[in-house]
């Protein structure tokens, strides 16, 4: 970054500041964020604006500072897109904390594995009913957090959950889940939890497990690590229980379910910052990828039917690097273009 743009940054941190920005500088704004993958320099430029902030110390844990700068890229994406959905903010003291550190709005959306850990500190008891909460992982980011029944929830790119703010006083305590989300589940045999899908339901005691159920995917999927979990339909009858080690796959179309034995990993390890590929075919790496670079990536029609898989561990690369190492690895090339993957065969 030369020193022009950072020039160009710090007048955008300046209006932002005084709430000076036209409409024809945020869109400007948007358009530099949305080419920016991976930039050293940015990073190290809103860290400098966060040092210089008064009262630092408010939010020095690195926990809090990634937290916020989760909030602040849905809040870029929810002034480009009206018709997004909102999430409350957990903490009263956190509108405050979001006006100091505007500067912050120039962060690249492509901050490799980002993941984001919320604490639930609201004061549930003070509500004189109960209310829904909803939870979002914006396209690109990670969300980590803790239910008030202390159940342990990761959400992948894109996803949603939604569950009330007295879950915990619920006699069965039920969450509904777009998108995907891993579940480490408080065990309260008196309360039994259950994940609700627009395809299939999960009850489940005490256990961890995975669930996908994109609604661009054709296909819903679960993967129980450790416990027991049972698969109901929209009636609530039971369907098929899952013993540690399994993944049940429901075709959405055909309504076909069948359950195999997997590598755990390989499905759950996104929850961990990494994505695994094992022979995966190229349309499955490609899918998983747009989550979670937040691109759009089209694949030449071509490359369908030649049943090109792919092996390898994605953690902390860019976009632009991971596509390297798939050319290098398969008999494609690559082209990318601001948020726009091509991808096609060598010889074409």
């Amino acid at each position: 970054m030369g020193l022009n743009q950072e020039i160009e940054f710090r007048y955008f941190h300046q209006q932002l500041l005084s709430d000076n920005l036209t409409k024809e500088e945020k869109d400007d704004l948007w358009v530099k964020i949305q080419s920016t993958y991976k930039d050293e320099e940015l990073e190290l430029l809103m860290r400098e604006y966060w040092q210089s902030l008064e009262k630092k110390e408010i939010i020095s844990d690195k926990i809090q500072f990634d937290t916020l700068k989760n909030q602040i890229l849905s809040r870029i994406q929810k002034s480009k897109i009206s018709s997004d959905k909102t999430s409350k903010p957990f903490l009263p003291n956190w509108k405050n904390m979001m006006m100091r550190v505007a500067a912050m709005l120039f962060i690249p959306l492509l901050l490799g594995s980002l993941f984001v850990i919320y604490r639930m500190e609201t004061r549930f008891d003070k509500m004189a009913s109960s209310t829904m909460q909803q939870v979002i992982a914006s396209p690109g980011s990670r969300v980590h957090l803790f239910l008030p029944d202390q159940t342990e929830v990761w959400l992948n790119s894109g996803s949603m959950l939604e569950f009330p703010t007295d879950l915990n006083k619920q006699s069965q305590r039920k969450v509904k889940l777009y998108g995907q989300g891993y579940f480490n589940v408080s065990r309260d045999p008196q309360h039994p939890f259950l994940v609700e899908t627009e395809s299939l339901n999960i009850r489940v005691l005490g256990t961890s497990f995975d669930v996908s159920n994109y609604a661009n995917d054709c296909k819903f999927s679960s993967t129980l690590e450790h416990g027991s979990i049972v698969l109901l339909n929209s009636c609530g009858k039971e369907i098929r229980q899952l013993d540690p080690g399994q993944r049940a796959v429901l075709n959405k179309e055909t309504k076909e379910l069948f359950v195999e034995t997997v590598d755990t990993k390989l499905t759950t390890s996104w929850k961990d910052g990494k994505l695994i590929f094992r022979n995966t075919s190229l349309i499955e790496v490609t899918k998983q990828m747009e989550r979670w670079f937040n691109c759009k990536i089209n694949v030449d029609p071509e490359l369908i039917d030649l049943n090109i898989l792919y092996t390898a561990t994605i953690q902390d690369e860019t976009l632009g690097e991971v596509l390297k190492m798939i050319e290098i690895s398969t008999s494609v090339k690559t082209k990318i273009e601001k948020r726009e993957v091509s991808i096609w065969h060598k010889n074409k």
